[in-house]
């Protein structure tokens, strides 16, 4: 067994030496040549080749014939392979964006010959029988699919930095908000090739792995299987909270037993963690975890704010009673994803004009909340519920009402909702437009006129008695993607308001890459756009009335939104 294990250390350590042989600018180099052969070069391209084996063969043959000679070895076993004659994927574009695409670094390549640099030129700029296998499988149509990446039963560096060329260049090519990133993808290469290259166990690769895909920006972005349990922290605190004027108040509990021990109560408000400050703490974390906006950031810290291996930490704050505290805790296991926190909308009532309103009501036949909930003269719709067979019904029944409140903090991606819409707007109109890769020539992305598809280009339809009554959405950090688009559309309601704070800032599908541990990094693979070519990617959708939830209204479970949503309603005549 030892002799086993000595052969398996001296193959990963030779394997490793021979990396070391390669500079960071030589990496860099060779992870953007691999990644435009692996995306344009006809054979490689349609899966004809085990490109992967091809990179992973130049690492282990060290960097003796410099960068060029390896590009021109490429070439020369790519251009050996038969490939089929294919016909162009332009999935009925109505125009190309040329913003995420940029050729010129070819020219700029150090050390690599005039020939080298017009065969790779020609490649993207004359681009012909591009196969998809590593980019778009055929029953998959618009959306990026990376299914026939090879998985890797042994951890070694070179795995690891193919894997990083494999990530790198999905994004390169194939993610639609590039342009918008505030930091440029080439430096991105630059910056985690020599983090890559220390890789050294799983733990160091997993941290690595998180740091790059938060560097998306994207709310979207998630790992599956996640790491940030060996990245962060496996335990958590024995009690739920909420974010609220740069504290933390608790909201309920996990573990009596460890709450009452370390004399904390619902209520309580958190100021430091462990000497520090909330936002330090955010600060020193966030790095793992990708946002598209400030809100989202401090809607994530519930993923990690309290996380850790130790098994207590300290906590100061103030009780509800105004008395401050200092306390230890102890650490529990996490059950994150049976609290309401990572999901929206919370058991909130409503104190609206002298009376309490429990407006959440759960149909337990149905076993959802209930769609829709009176208040006097207006009409409360949680919309996460709403079915597109009720609508009529329900427009109907209250279509005499002031005004009506649509809540968008929850989730709902059922096209069939845009029913409601016939009976809110006069006219049919386009909400939103969108961009998918474009598979033939990646890089570039096609524009589409529509969101969902051809069938559900339109909301509303002509309507000679349009609801006339004020109509109010609520929005927060939990509305995102489907539920930003519904905001979209919203926005085509005449007079319409919508109350809240800033939302999500992360639109179109979700798509993924496989790693090479057969994990997957989620990112949003269509761009999607107000009918202008506006964006809400990182913006999100503004509120037209910021409301945000307070201390007080937290700890006495009150909305405050639909609060002011009702009030707003009052105020019309």
């Amino acid at each position: 067994m030892k002799s086993i294990i000595l052969i398996s250390f001296l193959i990963t350590s030779t394997l490793s030496a021979q990396l070391s042989t390669f500079s960071e600018r030589e990496l860099y180099q060779i992870g953007k040549v691999w990644g435009l052969m692996k995306y344009y070069h006809p054979a490689v391209s349609q899966g004809k080749i085990d490109w992967d084996g091809v990179l992973l063969e130049s690492f282990r043959s060290g960097s003796k014939e410099g960068v060029d000679g390896i590009v021109k070895n490429w070439m020369t076993t790519a251009d050996q392979q038969k490939f089929d004659e294919t016909a162009r994927k332009d999935n009925d574009c109505d125009s190309i964006t040329l913003r995420n695409f940029d050729a010129s670094w070819i020219e700029k390549l150090k050390n690599i010959s005039p020939e080298s640099k017009k065969r790779l030129s020609d490649l993207i700029n004359q681009p012909s029988n591009v196969g998809s296998f590593y980019s778009n499988l055929p029953e998959n149509d618009i959306y990026f699919s990376s299914k026939n990446e090879k998985v890797y039963d042994t951890f070694s560096v070179e795995v690891k930095m193919l894997d990083l060329f494999r990530i790198w260049n999905a994004i390169a090519y194939f993610y639609p908000y590039k342009y918008l990133l505030d930091h440029q993808w080439d430096d991105i290469l630059k910056k985690y090739i020599p983090l890559f290259k220390k890789i050294n166990n799983e733990k160091d690769y997993e941290s690595a792995v998180m740091q790059l895909a938060a560097e998306l920006q994207d709310t979207h972005t998630s790992i599956e299987k996640t790491y940030q349990y060996d990245v962060v922290g496996k335990l958590s605190s024995p009690f739920t909270f909420q974010m609220v004027d740069d504290a933390v108040l608790i909201t309920g509990s996990k573990d009596e037993a460890k709450m009452k021990k370390a004399n904390l109560k619902m209520g309580d408000l958190i100021t430091k963690i462990n000497g520090k400050s909330i936002l330090k703490n955010i600060k020193e974390k966030s790095k793992y975890f990708a946002f598209s906006n400030r809100s989202v950031e401090l809607r994530e810290a519930y993923s990690y704010l309290f996380s850790g291996d130790e098994e207590i930490f300290i906590v100061e704050g103030l009780h509800n009673n105004g008395e401050k505290f200092r306390t230890t805790v102890e650490r529990t296991k996490r059950i994150f994803d049976q609290e309401w926190d990572k999901d929206g909308i919370p058991d909130l009532h409503l104190v609206y004009q002298g009376k309490t309103y429990n407006y959440l009501t759960y149909n337990e036949k149905e076993s959802r909340l209930n769609p829709s909930f009176p208040i006097d003269d207006k009409v409360y719709f949680e919309f996460a519920s709403l079915k597109g067979s009720e609508i009529p019904a329900l427009m109907e029944q209250y279509k005499n009402t002031k005004g009506m409140v649509f809540d968008l903090r929850g989730y709902n991606d059922n096209a069939s909702l845009l029913k409601v819409f016939d009976y809110l707007l006069a006219h049919p109109v386009v909400y939103g437009i969108k961009t998918q890769p474009n598979f033939s020539q990646p890089g570039r992305f096609c524009f589409v006129d529509n969101i969902v598809n051809k069938e559900y280009k339109f909301a509303g339809k002509d309507n000679p008695d349009p609801y006339k009554g004020q109509v109010v959405v609520l929005i927060n950090e939990h509305t995102q993607s489907a539920e930003e688009m519904w905001a979209m559309v919203f926005k085509k309601v005449p007079h319409v308001i919508f109350v809240g704070s800033q939302t999500a800032g992360a639109d179109g599908n979700k798509t993924f890459i496989k790693l090479t541990d057969g994990h997957k990094i989620i990112f949003s693979g269509l761009g999607i756009y107000y009918p202008d070519g506006g964006e809400t990617q990182g913006i999100g959708i503004k509120p037209d009335v910021v409301v945000r939830p307070t201390v007080e209204s937290i700890r006495n479970k009150e909305d405050l939104l639909l609060l002011k949503a009702l009030e707003l309603i009052d105020q019309k005549k």
